[in-house]
C-alpha cells in the first residue's frame, strides 16, 4: 500500500504543477489551495484538509490576529501543517485531490 500511496503522491504533484496560476482558496489572493472532502467511511478527524501547488496534501487553519493600526483591524495568518497518515488513509485523500485537480483542469479546457 505503501507504494501506491508513492506513486499517487507524484500524480498528485504532476496534476498540480499543471495548474498555472494555482487556484485562490475562497478567493483569498494569498491562500493557494484546493480543498479536499473527507473521505467516505475516513476514521480520521481532521479541520480544513486542502491540496497545494506542490501537490501536498495538508491540514489548514486560518487565524486571525490584531492588525498594526487597531483593534479593529485584523490581518490573517495560514497555518499548513502535514499530515502523517497511514498509507491507507493517504491513498483516499490522494484520489479526492486528483479528482478535485483534474475537476479545476477540465473546467479550464486542460484536460
Amino acid at each position: 500500500m505503501a507504494d501506491t500511496a508513492a506513486r499517487l503522491h507524484d500524480v498528485v504533484a504532476t496534476l498540480a504543477a499543471r495548474l498555472c496560476p494555482f487556484p485562490a482558496f475562497l478567493n483569498m489572493t494569498t491562500v493557494q489551495a484546493i480543498e479536499l472532502e473527507p473521505p467516505a467511511g475516513s476514521s480520521v478527524d481532521l479541520g480544513c484538509v486542502v491540496v497545494l501547488s506542490d501537490g501536498e496534501i495538508c491540514e489548514l487553519e486560518l487565524k486571525t490576529i490584531p492588525g498594526p493600526g487597531s483593534p479593529s483591524e485584523v490581518d490573517q495568518v495560514e497555518e499548513y501543517r502535514g499530515l502523517d497518515l497511514p498509507p491507507e488513509q493517504y491513498v483516499l485523500y490522494a484520489a479526492g485531490a486528483i479528482s478535485a485537480l483534474y475537476a479545476e483542469l477540465r473546467r479550464r479546457g486542460e484536460a
